[in-house]
């Protein structure tokens, strides 16, 4: 197969996501014959409160349970200073092309606003090089092997995908002929993206995310939600209803049997037609299944790593960096840093450190206070006085958080085609979802999709 719909990830998604859904079809009769039809949702991330939303407006009867002690998941905002600025220590942004958190957002009255970085500085060796492309930045001989292999991918077929697949993303580069020193750059460019070093992700995922999608050139880094992006979780709550959510409620259990799944939580059980479960994976492997999830999935739940990514957002009391969409990227331990404040009025501004794999875990192991200096004093060849401006810090490193694990899936080599299909079948009358299985991957996009497509699957759609 050698058509361009075979070329890329979300292509290759759409056609996956509706014939792993039609298992499941097959119980739809049997829930829908009932008068009251229920459904427990695990998690209330935007993938469980989107199935949950999208329920209970078709008239379903909705039973969350949330393990932490707050909604959101992984959509968090926080508030720093006295002019009460807004930054993410969780998901960042919605794209141009995100229909579905848009139109979430304009049904909800949440507004959005530009937050886009056009091109970014490179503070490398010390030196810190005048705004730019990456591509620009890279050697003759190293445009030259992109260039080329950008138009042989165009036209592989399905089995090229899976054989590439195989190889991580830096040995692909190196293979196809651009030099060291430019695969360097495109590491510390492409780790953002991805969580950990390229030379832990798959050459097709990250070829794909480069070749086939490359009509967005701020890679949909475009808007933000006015007042923060934890608005749209706590509004999705407010509609569901707050009663039907239980908090500081992890499941330990979900047996099915009679037509109803009962769910466990401690001493407490729940029973419904049907459950959603947006746990990660991390979280899944800790659930009881009766009947057993299939060795297949759970092995493939086992296997799937999150990105380790450390988020250190540190408030400065004056806006050195002069332009609104300012954005560096580092061969530091702060990795990648950006303008967290574009659009919020104020003299103090907060920027953000991005920092991913081995540089996240370096990070991690200091306590805030020491990130905040460690950041702050990385900026030094921006600006000598960041560290006397440096007022407050607010961070999470998220492969330490308990749940998840890390920040989001990553697919390492043989992967994408592997384990992403296996860990979406339905199990019964339980249905998966996540940003982990999502077309928008890593995105709240992503989250949103993957809870409609599953509630929409009990409603026969």
């Amino acid at each position: 197969m050698s058509s361009n719909r075979s070329l890329t990830r979300r292509n290759f998604l759409v056609g996956a996501s509706t014939l792993l859904a039609l298992p499941i079809l097959g119980a739809v009769p049997d829930i829908c014959a009932r008068r009251q039809r229920s459904c427990i949702i695990i998690g209330s991330g935007l993938s469980g409160l989107g199935a949950a939303y999208h329920l209970s407006r078709a008239g379903w009867h909705v039973t969350i349970l949330e393990a932490r002690d707050r909604v959101g998941g992984r959509v968090f905002s926080r508030h720093m200073g006295g002019e009460n600025l807004v930054c993410e220590m969780g998901a960042e942004w919605v794209g141009n092309e995100h229909e579905r958190v848009r139109a979430l957002c304009k049904s909800l009255g949440i507004g959005l606003q530009r937050h886009q970085f056009q091109n970014e500085r490179l503070l490398q060796n010390g030196h810190v090089s005048a705004p730019g492309k990456l591509e620009t930045r890279f050697t003759p001989q190293g445009r030259a092997a992109w260039e080329t292999f950008t138009k042989k991918f165009h036209s592989y077929s399905l089995e090229q995908q899976k054989w590439m697949d195989r190889f991580d993303w830096w040995t692909w580069l190196r293979n196809i002929g651009m030099p060291e020193q430019d695969i360097r750059l495109r590491d510390l460019s492409d780790s953002t993206d991805f969580g950990e070093t390229i030379r832990d992700l798959g050459a097709f995922v990250g070829a794909n995310e480069y070749i086939s999608t490359a009509a967005s050139p701020t890679d949909w880094m475009d808007m933000k939600m006015i007042g923060g992006n934890a608005r749209l979780p706590q509004e999705l709550a407010h509609r569901i209803g707050r009663e039907h959510i239980h908090l500081n409620t992890p499941v330990h259990e979900i047996k099915q049997g009679r037509g109803l799944v009962s769910v466990r939580s401690g001493e407490k059980v729940w029973k419904a037609d049907a459950v959603i479960c947006t746990a990660p994976t991390r979280s899944l492997t800790q659930i009881h299944f009766d009947p057993p999830l299939p060795s297949a999935q759970f092995n493939a739940a086992n296997q799937l790593q999150y990105g380790r990514i450390v988020k250190t957002a540190v408030l400065y009391d004056e806006r050195f960096w002069k332009q609104d969409d300012f954005s560096l990227v580092t061969d530091t331990s702060s990795h990648y840093i950006f303008h967290a404040t574009q659009n919020q009025k104020g003299k103090q501004g907060i920027l953000t450190s991005y920092a991913t794999g081995d540089k996240a875990d370096v990070l991690a192991s200091q306590d805030e206070t020491r990130r905040m200096k460690i950041v702050a004093q990385e900026l030094a060849p921006v600006d000598e006085r960041t560290p006397q401006l440096a007022r407050a810090v607010t961070s999470i490193p998220w492969q330490r958080d308990r749940w998840t694990q890390g920040a989001y899936a990553i697919y390492k080599p043989g992967q994408w085609f592997t384990l992403r299909p296996i860990l979406s079948r339905p199990h019964g009358k339980v249905l998966f979802a996540g940003e982990h299985l999502a077309d928008w991957q890593g995105f709240m996009e992503g989250a949103a999709e993957t809870g409609e497509a599953a509630a929409n699957a009990l409603l026969g759609k």
